[in-house]
């Protein structure tokens, strides 16, 4: 294993040979042997694996000592024509060829060693090879909502466990260049599950088990997906099998027609369920089924010797866009798109080790894996040595309280809802309570909004001027004391509730509305925004700690190696397109390391979507900020609403200011074609309540109904009783002419900035949530536009 990781890791080419840079090995790996150098005489015919596998059958390493080098350490390779290798003392971090900004370097040895081997990783399960090595003995993973029974492994442990799944889907008949069909929900079996099919150079095709069943039919055919399946549990095999018998399909319903129809399963998940029951189900549908758990115990751990070598260029998985509109298409993804963000720095003027995710620290994950938000978080988060623990929504508050993350990933929908809950609970204490948190509340904005000033923070043709930038640094100071102590008596409650050791949130998946982030600065919690798309693998630009202009539509500037551009949404394709001038409007395109192989079995679309220049169309519009370079997103282009009057209007900005209304919880405006926009507002009952248009009573029991539907796993038969006592209650809240008058004063408030044309004319008012079960929110918690206007036609 030793010199396995130093070949892995260390192999460079050098003029006819290969060089093993030196590396110093720290006392958490339990190797005796501090340093190393290691030259391979023959010249690159053979690939790494076999040159390793060489050493390990042949070589005999011997310690030499030379007289007068006390300090350096010479080992004789036998068996390779005698090649003498001398070792002077330097460490992994020092003898790294690439120039490292000191800002990059961190005081623990660990954490310079894992940068430098993120530097080096091939594909994605190469990362555990690495931290078996590096620091098999540290916390991994944490598991106790989403397994059969409770699972707390080591990074070791998880290494072991990925190889014994590969050997288990291999003894399935699993081989490189296969599609393997995984749907199921974010767990420790869904790691050993992608990863282990993922080592025997398979390519994962991913999707909630929530999904429409013609969702998931669509996807197994489109993909090629082989004949075994994995799927979360006897739950979904059993709603699978209904609607094939519905419907007269044979099995469950899942064919391919390169494939067949699936003739194994695999289940990710008992669910409670014993061996007899499990044979049971077996029987009666005419397949094979499996346990994860079971095949993994029954199998030893895969050597490196039985494993495909995999490089970057190799296909990783297949992920299917969110389909808000139309069919969804499969993003093909290389190992190389996905392990091209894990380097991200979040504040690279700011020293690592007070910034960035260290070893040791906590991550706590509720977002769907089969996002690929959340699938790339966890490369970063396991390449850092950051230990992950599986939650969900309902156990969330318990969660943050035990483990106290320093991370977290979350989508807008999620970060709403933590904000309405304190909100909610600041909004029933007593009178003085209010007036301080109100007072505080505006004392943090101002000293925020100078603080962003004094920076050069805004969105501007130029920065500020020095005497501007010089006055509000003075006001930020002034209000610093008082912003303090609104923090020791108000905002440390709501980071207490966080878990109390946040270091940053982030953010990503939709846009995120500005008077969210206003709340989370003014509580004093550092969160960011991520901008990206699945076919990026998905980071495109991420906001900067260090300068995190905090406004509407901002997504900070592009990750390492990425270029962005905005350019005529009219110009030409034929020609390679060329930018507009910061500050311009335009349509953006990204070009980078991250952009995906291509669409699955859709050539078409694939070459519509990337140019020959390797451009790819985001279908977002946007601007570059002049006085910071941020990138400043206004829309989609297809989202464009163009009135009678011939006036182009972006929807996202207005939609995003109506919702600082505190009344409206979801807005969509409809105006195509017609002399004037109309807003389709979901209202929150319980703030209704609080203004006064319904009574408390009734309020608390419309919140209850609207939080039911809301929930992902919401039955149908739920939905439609909670829906249908929501609808007839909206009909007495629609003849308040009061509200409608508070609506538009509202609107008037929030969009005073905006055009006049860009002003609501009228408003549609709702009550029942556009969620999953209705068919109106992605499983990603995006809106589905389409959906929402042809409902509410």
């Amino acid at each position: 294993m030793l010199v396995r990781f130093l070949l892995i890791a260390l192999c460079t080419n050098v003029e006819g040979f290969v060089q093993v840079q030196t590396r110093t090995l720290l006392p958490t790996t339990k190797l005796s042997v501090d340093r190393y150098r290691v030259w391979k005489a023959t010249k690159g015919s053979h690939s790494t694996e076999e040159f390793i596998h060489a050493f390990e059958k042949e070589l005999e390493v011997e310690e030499v000592k030379q007289e007068g080098k006390e300090n350096d350490d010479t080992f004789i390779l036998k068996n390779v024509e005698s090649i003498v290798l001398e070792t002077p003392k330097r460490s992994l971090f020092d003898d790294h060829p690439k120039p490292v900004n000191k800002l990059d370097i961190s005081k623990d040895p660990l954490t310079n060693e894992l940068r430098v081997m993120r530097e080096m990783v091939q594909s994605c399960p190469e990362i555990w090879s690495y931290m078996n090595i590096l620091c098999p003995e540290s916390k991994a993973i944490y598991d106790e909502r989403l397994c059969d029974s409770p699972i707390d492994m080591t990074y070791h442990d998880v290494h072991s466990s990925i190889r014994r799944s590969a050997a288990a889907f291999r003894a399935l008949g699993i081989k490189k260049g296969d599609h393997v069909a995984v749907f199921g929900e974010n767990s420790a079996h869904w790691l050993f599950t992608d990863h282990g099919i993922q080592s025997l150079g398979a390519c994962t095709v991913v999707r909630g088990q929530d999904a429409p069943i013609e969702e998931l039919r669509y996807i197994y055919d489109n993909s090629d997906s082989s004949e075994v399946v994995v799927l979360q549990g006897p739950s979904l095999l059993k709603k699978l099998a209904e609607a094939a018998g519905k419907d007269g399909l044979d099995g469950i319903g899942l064919s391919s027609s390169k494939h067949g129809s699936a003739k194994t399963v695999v289940l990710m998940h008992r669910e409670g369920l014993d061996d007899m029951r499990i044979a049971y189900l077996a029987t009666t549908l005419n397949l094979r089924v499996l346990c994860l758990a079971d095949m993994m115990n029954s199998s030893p751990p895969l050597s490196d010797k039985m494993l495909p070598e995999l490089m970057k260029d190799d296909l990783a998985t297949i992920v299917y866009t969110s389909g808000t509109t139309g069919r969804p298409k499969g993003v093909m993804l290389t190992h190389g798109n996905l392990l091209h963000q894990i380097n991200i720095r979040f504040a690279p003027t700011k020293k690592y080790d007070l910034s960035e995710p260290l070893p040791g620290e906590v991550m706590v994950t509720i977002l769907p894996i089969w996002h690929i938000t959340e699938r790339a978080a966890e490369l970063c988060i396991f390449s850092r040595g950051v230990q992950l623990v599986y939650s969900n929504v309902r156990n969330l508050k318990n969660d943050l309280a035990v483990h106290q993350p320093h991370w977290m990933m979350l989508v807008p929908r999620v970060l709403e809802k933590v904000a309405l809950g304190v909100q909610d609970r600041f909004s029933r204490k007593n009178k003085l309570v209010r007036l301080m948190v109100s007072f505080f509340t505006m004392v943090a904005k101002a000293k925020n909004k100078h603080t962003k000033i004094a920076q050069g923070q805004v969105i501007s043709s130029a920065k500020p001027n020095v005497f501007r930038r010089l006055f509000s640094r003075c006001i930020a100071t002034a209000l610093s004391p008082i912003d303090a102590i609104g923090h020791i008596l108000v905002w440390s409650k709501v980071k207490a509730a966080l878990g109390g050791r946040q270091k940053l949130i982030v953010s990503g998946g939709s846009a995120l509305n500005g008077s969210l982030e206003d709340f989370y600065e003014t509580c004093g919690v550092l969160l960011v925004v991520g901008y990206g798309l699945t076919e990026c693998s998905p980071l495109i630009c991420h906001r900067r700690t260090d300068s995190n202009l905090i406004a509407g539509g901002v997504v900070g500037q592009p990750v390492t190696d990425t270029e962005v551009r905005v350019v005529d949404i009219n110009a030409p394709t034929d020609s390679e397109r060329q930018p507009l001038e910061n500050g311009q409007r335009g349509l953006v395109l990204a070009r980078g390391p991250q952009v995906m192989k291509g669409y699955y079995n859709n050539e078409k679309s694939t070459q519509k979507a990337i140019d020959q220049w390797g451009w790819f169309d985001t279908g977002d519009l946007g601007f570059i900020n002049k006085a910071t370079g941020d990138l400043v997103l206004i829309g989609r282009a297809k989202e464009t609403i163009v009135l009678s009057n011939g006036e182009n209007i972006e929807p996202n900005p207005i939609e995003d200011a109506l919702l600082g209304c505190k009344l409206i919880d979801q807005v969509v405006l409809k105006g195509q074609d017609e002399k004037q926009l109309t807003g389709i507002v979901v209202l929150n009952p319980r703030e209704l309540a609080n203004a006064g248009f319904i009574d408390d009573k009734e309020g608390e029991r419309l919140q209850q109904l609207a939080d039911k539907i809301n929930e992902p796993l919401c039955s149908f038969q739920d939905y439609s009783a909670a829906a249908d006592e929501l609808n007839k209650s909206v009909m007495t809240i629609r003849q308040n002419q009061q509200l409608h008058t508070h609506l538009k004063e509202e609107s008037k408030r929030l969009l005073q900035s905006f055009r006049k044309w860009e002003q609501i004319g009228d408003f549609d008012v709702l009550l029942e949530p556009f969620a999953m079960v209705n068919g109106l929110l992605t499983q990603s918690y995006k809106i589905k536009r389409g959906s929402v206007l042809e409902k509410c036609a």
